[in-house]
């Protein structure tokens, strides 16, 4: 395990979580026509996107395990390409039985802790019902097949590398699906922003979306444009629960 995470593997993963989660800042504004690129400085760009490298980075250390204790050992063991495809899968399968029950059980835990919230969106149970089988059989049989086709050791590492990435990746754009599913659903359809002269408040048609450092955002479902106002004199941001 610490042989696999040197200094140039954390690089190479550290600048796929930046990567990943400016895609998801720009991906989420966008539904809302904001183009978020011009209202944002370079100097929010690792702030704004502290969560998703801390919940990418948890997710990349659980995954770790099973990629670096099961799945690597059994790249360098060498992977026979003479057998036919159904063999191999049929190996592969076998090989990823612990890391599909674990998955498995982990989905039953999340689907449990969901359907005991008040309000829980039928598109979150979805959620997380499409990322078990991608994370724990679609992304490791693929990447114990790109192995066995490689067929370079040196290379092994970086393919388990790519692998991590997109597991992670996979989960932060269907959590980015997510968050814009939920705020179209009415999330912020009661907040209500004070400025020192004005006071702006959500409804069903035009509701507040989110906020950078120098501007927060309000979404207009009736012409479907988003209106940006500086926060200069912004006094209160009031999250009432619905």
């Amino acid at each position: 395990m610490e042989s696999f995470f040197s200094s140039q593997t954390i690089s190479v993963i550290s600048l796929a979580l930046l990567v990943v989660g400016f895609s998801k800042f720009i991906i989420y504004y966008k539904a809302f026509n904001v183009p978020i690129v011009d209202y944002i400085d370079p100097s929010e760009i690792i702030t704004l996107f502290a969560d998703n490298i801390a919940t990418a980075s948890v997710i990349v250390l659980i995954l770790a395990v099973p990629y670096v204790g099961l799945i690597l050992p059994y790249n360098l063991s060498g992977i026979d390409i003479g057998l036919s495809f159904f063999q191999r899968s049929s190996m592969h399968f076998s090989l990823l039985l612990p890391l599909i029950a674990l998955g498995f059980i982990f989905l039953l835990v999340f689907l449990l802790i969901l359907w005991r919230r008040p309000k829980v969106e039928r598109f979150e149970l979805v959620r997380y019902i499409w990322a078990w089988p991608v994370i724990t059989m679609l992304v490791p049989m693929l990447t114990l097949e790109s192995s066995a086709y490689s067929g370079i050791q040196s290379l092994q590492q970086y393919i388990i590398i790519l692998s991590l990435i997109v597991s992670f990746t996979t989960l932060i754009l269907l959590a980015t699906w997510n968050e814009i599913q939920k705020v179209k659903a009415g999330y912020f359809s009661n907040v209500e922003v004070e400025f020192e002269n004005a006071t702006l408040k959500s409804n069903a048609t035009e509701f507040y979306i989110g906020k950078t450092k120098s501007y927060l955002f309000f979404y207009s479902t009736q012409n479907q444009t988003s209106i940006a106002y500086s926060t200069g004199k912004l006094k209160s941001i009031t999250y009432t629960p619905q």
